[in-house]
């Protein structure tokens, strides 16, 4: 073993050897791609899904979403997803794969960055708690367009912290400039356009220019014009120029400062909590942020690099803040940067810390969120499904329970009797239990509550060969998605007069609020079967009786 290696094993035990490597990194790949077996959980997935598959079935530019064009986002996601569509067969894992393909290399990418600019041990400890953060653990499992954003603006974000330091090179701009690209035909100019508020966040800092030309600013925007500029023309070619309207003017401009276009329009304090949260558990390096004598006192250039990465994350956040949509999973593309400046902070504590001694205020803290990240979310899912009698409870969650209870007092009684380095490999135990937690038990429970996917294939079963899925209420994107992702039919939205003009045989009723606004068909139709799922939806199935003779359809 080499003289760096040696130093990575004495701080973190077996590190520095290859099977132990193996073994991390075994780790991670496990959790990314754990629990991906699940149906199509509400909201997000079915629409993602549907229109992946539609994708498949009929490529083109524009994505469509129950026959009907979709433009909100640019198709590369959807170009992705298909081709994972047609090498496995359209399902919710194939697709669920993508997101965790791209976050596994993410947590590649986020070592070889925090291994470059500290050590290896920064890398391995930004990797592991990233993948074992909240949002990290959740979004990695989930049907959404982000995580593969996020994997190109860690691209970008780390050549081009690089290159606002001057180290420039012809493959790092063609690199930083390709993963932009990249981006923008994943989300948009979200994408770039956070990337370059991290950078130029850095250089005000500085407080010089100097670190913005070093990108050649001038070059740069003339070719993300000119991506742009090639998305619009495609779209228009392949549609119209409503579409190119609605992908460029109504999905970017009034997105950002319109609260009535979106769904998702929030105070522009909410990442003040939703930040704190996406980070769970990790919350005393994210404390010690805030620390005046972190950003002081320590010699170049670890100190740079660490002022880069929050430059870039506190630029990002303010974008983010400043836009009328937020949601907590736009974080995404900032946890990669803020992960390894974590890192950062979590080995200069271990450092400092005496030989195995792990008593101070900051390790109890750490420890305690740890604890409440791997008990609080099972046991809400617990209480809820007891308080609404949804299912018994599961004995999986007593055993996952008593497990993390187990690991608890190991951690405890570790750190108590000096033994550091086996109570730090307790705690990454436990968390890696929570993480697993939060993938096979409570996703388990929760089944019931957010999988649509058997009642709409038993809608799919009573309805005749052929026919489209009439349907009224609150018809949304998760209904346009599920309906014919499950039944491979289409959805027909219909009002109370079209249902008295038409008298379809079947019809479906979806309301938003709980069923308490649900329509019904009239006294020609029969309740068939109805199904809550969780607080806010409700589907009903209806049927025409008998006794009407009137058109069948």
């Amino acid at each position: 073993m080499n003289a760096r290696g040696s130093g990575v094993a004495q701080g973190l035990p077996f590190v520095g050897l290859s099977y132990v490597s193996m073994l991390f990194w075994s780790m991670l790949f496990v959790l990314c791609f754990l629990g991906l077996g699940r149906d199509l959980w509400t909201p997000d997935e079915p629409r993602e899904a549907e229109i992946s598959r539609e994708m498949l079935l009929a490529p083109s530019v524009v994505p469509s979403l129950n026959g009907r064009d979709f433009i909100e986002k640019p198709p590369l996601y959807y170009w992705t997803v298909a081709g994972v569509f047609a090498v496995l067969k359209p399902s919710a894992a194939a697709a669920r794969g993508v997101s965790a393909g791209a976050s596994f290399l993410t947590l590649v990418l986020v070592f070889l960055w925090g291994q470059r600019e500290f050590s290896t041990r920064v890398g391995l400890i930004a990797a592991f708690g990233l993948a074992t953060s909240l949002q990290f653990a959740v979004s990695s499992h989930w049907i959404v367009i982000d995580p593969l954003l996020m994997l190109f603006t860690t691209v970008a974000l780390w050549v081009g912290s690089e290159l606002v330091r001057g180290r420039s090179s012809i493959p790092r701009f063609v690199t930083f400039y390709g993963a932009l690209a990249l981006a923008m035909w994943t989300k948009g100019l979200i994408g770039p356009l956070l990337v370059a508020c991290g950078l130029a966040t850095y250089a005000a800092l500085r407080r010089s220019l100097t670190p913005l030309w070093s990108l050649r600013p001038f070059t740069g925007t003339a070719v993300m014009v000119l991506v742009a500029a090639s998305i619009a023309v495609l779209i228009y070619v392949d549609s119209d120029a409503a579409q190119v309207r609605e992908w460029l003017w109504v999905n970017h401009v009034q997105r950002f400062i319109d609260p009535g276009r979106t769904a998702h329009d929030q105070p522009f304090y909410y990442y003040l909590a939703a930040l704190p949260i996406a980070v769970f558990p990790w919350w005393a390096p994210f404390v010690a942020l805030f620390r005046p004598s972190t950003w002081r006192g320590e010699p170049s250039p670890h100190l740079d690099a660490k002022v880069v990465l929050g430059a870039i994350c506190l630029g990002m956040l303010l974008l983010l803040g400043a836009s009328a949509t937020k949601r907590e999973l736009y974080l995404l593309p900032m946890l990669p940067p803020l992960s390894v400046l974590l890192a950062a902070q979590a080995e200069a504590w271990w450092a400092r810390r005496p030989q195995g001694e792990l008593r101070g205020a900051a390790w109890w803290f750490q420890v305690t969120c740890v604890v409440l990240f791997a008990t609080v979310p099972t046991i809400l899912v617990l209480a809820h499904l007891q308080r609404t009698s949804l299912q018994p409870v599961d004995r999986t969650a007593a055993v996952f329970l008593t497990l993390v209870a187990a690991l608890t007092a190991a951690v405890v009684v570790l750190a108590w009797r000096g033994r550091g380095t086996k109570a730090l490999g307790a705690l990454g135990a436990c968390v890696v239990a929570a993480v697993v937690g939060l993938l096979v038990v409570d996703t388990r429970l929760l089944a019931p509550v957010k999988d649509m996917t058997p009642f709409v294939a038993r809608v799919g079963e009573q309805l005749p060969h052929g026919s489209p899925v009439y349907a009224t209420g609150d018809i949304d994107e998760t209904l346009d998605g599920i309906v014919p992702f499950v039944t491979g039919r289409v959805v027909v939205s219909m009002t109370a007069s079209d249902i008295d003009k038409i008298r379809p045989r079947y019809v479906l009723v979806q309301d938003k609020k709980g069923g308490r606004t649900a329509p019904q068909p009239g006294a020609a139709y029969a309740l068939l079967e109805d199904r809550h799922f969780g607080p806010g939806r409700y589907m009903a199935l209806w049927r025409r009786r008998p006794t009407d003779v009137s058109q069948r359809r």
